[in-house]
């Protein structure tokens, strides 16, 4: 009887030291069933990270930090541009409610000293706010790819911009919060002033 608790004892302590094993040395993907949870994430998850969170027309940025700087690059007037998200949520890309680019912050990049922003929400769908009228037509795309929710927004400006940061934020059913600032990421100018 004793030689038999023995072994079920030792069988179960090996368990739980492989189990601790198995559970420090995995990637992002092994958390899924183990019931944890994190919020979005735009380019870093623990061990997990990749490096093309952000897409300015056909140039890829990493967004993996809190606050990057990356080439300014130049959006045209009257000339739609796009501008693409790829947010990660280890619940599944569905997770995700709401996801927003805030322009315009003046000397202190922040949301709350931003006046311009463009926002999609899963209940309310596209938000715009313009007090400058910089936009002409702004349109949103969203797909779904396993653990990944890429965000499109196709922007055709009608007026100039200055150089702006761009603060991107994204938060899911629980209000988890993602959140990169890409300093001096873009700007707007007519075709004919690019020319001179």
């Amino acid at each position: 009887m004793n030689k038999t608790i023995i072994k079920i004892s030792s069988a179960a302590i090996f368990l739980i030291l492989f189990s601790s094993y198995i559970g420090t040395s995995s990637n992002a993907y092994a958390v899924w069933g183990h019931g944890i949870s994190h919020g979005p994430s735009l380019g870093y998850v623990y061990d997990y990270k990749y490096n093309d969170g952000l897409k300015i027309d056909s140039k890829t940025f990493d967004l993996s930090k809190f606050n990057q700087v990356i080439p300014t690059q130049t959006f045209y007037v009257n000339v739609p541009s796009t501008i693409t998200l790829k947010i990660f949520h280890t619940d599944g890309a569905q997770s995700v409610k709401h996801v927003s680019l805030y322009f315009n912050q003046g000397s202190a990049p922040s949301v709350v000293s931003s006046n311009t922003s463009i926002q999609i929400d899963k209940d309310s769908g596209l938000q715009i706010t313009d007090p400058n009228n910089i936009f002409k037509k702004v349109t949103a795309d969203v797909s779904y790819q396993g653990h990944f929710m890429y965000v499109t927004f196709k922007i055709t400006p009608q007026a100039s911009m200055d150089t702006s940061n761009i603060i991107i934020r994204a938060w899911d059913y629980r209000l988890a919060t993602a959140q990169s600032t890409v300093m001096n990421a873009l700007q707007i100018t007519s075709w004919h002033s690019s020319l001179s």
